[in-house]
């Protein structure tokens, strides 16, 4: 029997899809002038220092790049779910442990990539995409909170709907999940977020698929 007093916040990117829909998408829609000088990884690499906020770099990728729905909507075929997720959010729904996807990426690939595997019902958190004339655009819904950094503050959507007495569980795979995490009581970690959990002395759950995530749910530990 899970732990009723579970809470699971997820990212999507990297996370949920096993390939990072974000970094897929605008390698895709850039303005190829741009793409061939390595644009976009100074972009990247500038957030990564702390140089550029994500608010910032997504404004810019957005302005940058052309695309209509219909592309849009192809490109969306080529990022899979990863093992296992549709199953943990079933166990969720089935056991009444709150599942909220946080993401400081774009909502319509999102909500749209749910869709399409049937998880319409999971909610979600992220910024605004719009599509323009000639251009892709981009509003922050969120950006009022947190300390600026992130165009969607993960660990204020943590604070403000996670209650008092739940083991709070994050799972997350990006360089954005590191502020996530101080709010969280269990950590499930890979790639970037592992990297740095490891540099900063931080319990985690190493995970190469969400059957781990399920596994420790279905235990009904509570590490806090």
């Amino acid at each position: 029997m899970a732990n009723s007093n579970f809470r699971l916040y997820v990212d999507f990117d990297g996370t949920v899809t096993d390939i990072d829909v974000g970094n897929g998408i605008f390698a895709r829609f850039i303005r190829k002038e741009l793409l061939e000088k390595g644009w976009h990884e100074e972009i990247i690499n500038e957030w990564k220092a702390e140089r550029l906020s994500s608010l910032q770099c997504l404004t810019m990728d957005c302005a940058n790049s052309v695309a209509t729905e219909d592309e849009m909507k192809e490109e969306l075929k080529n990022y899979p779910l990863t093992e296992g997720f549709v199953e943990t959010a079933q166990f969720c729904q089935t056991n009444e442990i709150p599942l909220m996807i946080l993401s400081d990426g774009l909502d319509y690939y999102i909500d749209h990539i749910l869709k399409m595997h049937g998880l319409e019902n999971i909610d979600f958190k992220a910024n605004h995409l719009i599509f323009g004339e000639s251009t892709l655009g981009v509003e922050f819904p969120h950006s009022e909170y947190g300390c600026g950094k992130c165009g969607n503050c993960k660990r204020w959507h943590m604070r403000t709907h996670s209650k008092q007495g739940e083991c709070v569980i994050y799972v997350g795979d990006g360089y954005s999940d590191r502020y996530a995490i101080k709010s969280a009581d269990v950590v499930f970690a890979r790639r970037d977020l592992e990297a740095y959990c490891k540099r900063e002395n931080i319990d985690y759950h190493p995970f190469e698929t969400f059957h781990e995530v399920l596994s420790y749910l279905k235990s009904g530990h509570e590490d806090i």
